[in-house]
């Protein structure tokens, strides 16, 4: 589970810690080629703080972020003034017109917790696609062994370390999986260290994200109207198999 990835759009407590933690960019040129090939603007539902949306709009591209917590988007805004950020639930936010490709990625599907959560946030990004428009979602994809507690139950993992210009910030979780509920309980733990190696702080969160697989995730889009173009499990453009530590659904209007 150490190379598990996620976004939280509904947490203000890790707003400070969001550009820290993910600084990777090995997406982006996959959303940038969707963006280059489909029509009309782009809108990213779950947007942080502009991870992806910030490069697209630098791109050229006009770009819509919509995001729950408005101490992420703050961050966002001053990264960039060419997004236009709608704050809100992507379960029922309007985001101000119709786009030719939504992007819903780094895992902040998962933080929906319900069937009915999700669908209610397809239906509301069906509604602001142009007929013919994209949505793109990836999530992590997890093995029937990552879902299983080891003997004597979950332990404290080691998460990553990331090395700072004013010191290093390490993450460890302890994780638990409901199979009847299809929900993963979280607890994340950080840990900031100055230049010299001394501890300054220690921070505590809770969280909770719903686990979905590939037939699952067809049959809501489904159900929400899309029709499915493509499944991947990675950036390449790698075919969805068991071994895949991404699942990347494309679906259409």
């Amino acid at each position: 589970m150490n190379n598990f990835r996620f976004s939280i759009p509904d947490s203000q407590f890790l707003s400070d810690l969001y550009d820290l933690e993910y600084t990777h960019d090995y997406d982006l040129p996959f959303w940038f080629s969707l963006a280059e090939r489909e029509a009309g603007p782009v809108v990213e539902w779950g947007a942080g703080t502009g991870r992806i949306a910030v490069p697209l709009a630098a791109a050229g591209h006009d770009v819509t972020a919509v995001e729950l917590s408005t101490d992420m988007v703050e961050q966002g805004r001053e990264k960039s003034q060419s997004v236009e950020w709608a704050v809100g639930d992507m379960r029922s936010v309007d985001p101000g017109r119709p786009y030719g490709l939504a992007i819903c990625a780094f895992n902040s599907f998962l933080c929906l917790k319900s069937v009915d959560d999700a669908l209610m946030f397809l239906r509301n990004a069906y509604k602001y696609l142009v007929p013919g428009g994209l949505l793109g979602i990836e999530v992590s994809a997890f093995s029937p062994e990552e879902l299983v507690d080891p003997p004597g139950g979950p332990g404290p993992s080691h998460d990553f370390t990331r090395e700072l210009p004013d010191g290093r910030l390490d993450r460890f979780s302890i994780s638990r999986y409901d199979a009847a509920t299809q929900l993963m309980e979280m607890q994340l733990f950080y840990e900031r260290y100055d230049a010299s190696g001394m501890l300054e702080n220690r921070r505590a969160h809770a969280l909770t994200i719903r686990i979905v697989g590939r037939s699952e995730l067809d049959l809501m889009l489904r159900l929400a109207g899309f029709e499915v173009d493509a499944v991947y499990g990675g950036f390449e453009g790698d075919p969805f198999t068991s071994p895949s530590d991404h699942l990347i659904m494309l679906a259409r209007k």
